[in-house]
């Protein structure tokens, strides 16, 4: 069952107590654009996650503020955020999840090892087009066999919904994105080997969401 948004707007606000209120806000307004309340539904307990492009950790610590007790690790390129990230992983010390970020651009080496379950939500469209398909590639071979990868990102339709994205980067992020078609990313998680399990749009106030969950076959 998905869990109640109003309660990850709680955690999402209590969790980043010590931060500048602005930056607290910030943390609501992604539970009201994106799907967490969904996503993390996909998370078994006790899993090891690999949050890719993590910001300020909030998804990992939404998952361990809601029992999940996740060895969790996130990186991001942006030093801020990470350290925003630190410090609110230090009020989850107690929940039963580890909790680890870091400073890594994605485009740079991954460390070699395999986790449960692999998020990826609204990354691949920061990506430079030449690096995107070797970052996916990579996200994919994160996967350990038996596990998932949860990928979401901006929906291309309708029009107006792609556009409300787009503009949202272009203030907050200060980019013109580069999103990459659903069905693109679907043929090259199956060229990964990664096969479709859920396919669905979850669309949050003015923000259009693609959601898809892929699952690593235990066999070749």
């Amino acid at each position: 069952m998905p869990l109640d948004r109003s309660v990850l707007l709680d955690d999402a606000w209590r969790l980043y107590a010590d931060a500048p209120r602005a930056l607290r806000l910030k943390q609501r307004l992604r539970v009201l654009a994106c799907p967490f309340e969904v996503t993390i539904g996909f998370v078994p307990e006790g899993a090891s996650v690999l949050d890719i492009g993590c910001g300020s950790g909030l998804t990992l610590g939404l998952m361990a503020a809601r029992g999940k007790r996740v060895r969790g690790h996130g990186f991001d390129p942006c030093p801020v955020a990470i350290g925003l990230a630190g410090r609110m992983a230090v009020r989850l010390r107690d929940s039963g999840s580890t909790l680890r970020f870091e400073h890594r651009d994605a485009r740079s080496p991954w460390p070699d090892r395999s986790y449960d379950v692999v998020h990826m939500q609204d990354v691949i469209h920061h990506v430079p087009i030449p690096a995107q398909r070797v970052v996916f590639d990579r996200a994919c071979a994160a996967v350990r066999p038996g596990g998932l990868l949860v990928y979401k990102d901006m929906s291309a339709r309708p029009l107006w919904r792609n556009a409300a994205c787009r503009i949202h980067d272009l203030i907050i992020a200060r980019e013109w994105i580069q999103p990459v078609p659903i069905t693109t990313i679907e043929n090259w998680a199956a060229e990964n080997r990664l096969a479709l399990e859920v396919s669905r749009t979850a669309h949050r106030v003015i923000y259009g969401n693609d959601l898809r969950v892929f699952r690593r076959r235990l066999w070749p």
